[in-house]
């Protein structure tokens, strides 16, 4: 009885720019057929968010707003570039109730920023060029002296000091080469634009990220979150999004929450597992200032 030929089955996945394809190759003593097929790629393995943001609105002005700092519960002072605002809650809005002031050393720099501080002697302003010791007796008292003193840009490492670069919106530090835009839990905005380790390396999942960043506190992941804030569907409207830190990696926590405008301003606020977000509302024009949460998904 005569042999029967081998008969042989390879079967391979391969791609073209269409998508994958199946393809069999059958070998049967001198014949071979090759066949191919599309093959459907596998859908998406959706991930539900861990996390969502919560925002709740406290002012809104024509006036820049460079930052909030919330004294006591009654009493909250607003930051612009020329001066320090007051305002008391009363009947669960922020009434304007006094204003002090900044002798500035310089002329405000172009698309200012500065940052309010506080601890057991009082608050304290910082602007580029300027620097302010305050108190709030019955009205707001201002000691401003002119120059650039050191502030702790990360609450989860109060070692970090920065101050401003003189005549500049940007920062440098002692403990960090080149100058930046911000920085949140080992990553830095750098002046180029650039997301960036201590390290100087790039970030993978940061592509998208703008120069405003702040680390927050949450239980909704064991890792550290970030607030990013990046461009949305339209060219003047930003987002604002969570961010897990895992092993060099920036993970989506949320999914984007999108804002009336462009982000001004974002810092980590006085109060832990809160953020100040402001932003400039494209249609109105008004600077419109925030506090923000990360809250665990149901």
């Amino acid at each position: 009885m005569a042999a029967q030929p081998e008969f042989r089955v390879r079967v391979t996945l391969s791609e073209n720019p269409r998508g994958l394809l199946f393809v069999a190759e059958s070998i049967s003593g001198e014949n071979r057929q090759v066949t191919v097929l599309p093959w459907p790629s596998p859908p998406p393995v959706e991930t539900k968010p861990r996390a969502r943001i919560e925002l709740q609105a406290v002012l809104q002005q024509l006036e820049p707003v460079l930052d909030l700092l919330l004294l006591d519960d009654q009493t909250l002072l607003c930051l612009t570039p020329i001066k320090v605002s007051t305002y008391r809650l009363n009947t669960g809005k922020w009434i304007f109730s006094g204003v002090a002031t900044i002798p500035l050393a310089r002329p405000p720099v172009r698309d200012p920023r500065g940052r309010l501080e506080s601890d057991q002697t009082g608050f304290h302003v910082y602007l580029p060029g300027t620097t302010c010791n305050g108190a709030l007796q019955t009205d707001v008292k201002l000691t401003c002296l002119p120059g650039n003193e050191s502030w702790p840009i990360n609450s989860r490492d109060p070692s970090l000091l920065a101050r401003w670069v003189p005549d500049r919106n940007l920062l440098e530090s002692d403990r960090l080469r080149g100058r930046f835009y911000t920085a949140a839990s080992g990553l830095f905005a750098a002046a180029d634009g650039r997301l960036q380790d201590r390290l100087g390396e790039s970030v993978s999942g940061t592509e998208a990220f703008g120069s405003d960043l702040a680390t927050i506190e949450s239980t909704c992941g064991a890792n550290p979150v970030i607030l990013a804030a990046k461009s949305g569907d339209r060219a003047d409207h930003d987002e604002i999004q969570a961010y897990e830190i895992a092993g060099g990696n920036a993970a989506p926590l949320s999914v984007p929450t999108p804002l009336a405008g462009p982000v001004t301003a974002l810092w980590p606020a006085e109060t832990s597992g809160q953020a100040t977000l402001v932003s400039r509302n494209s249609k109105t024009g008004n600077y419109e200032a925030s506090r923000l949460r990360v809250v665990c998904a149901e």
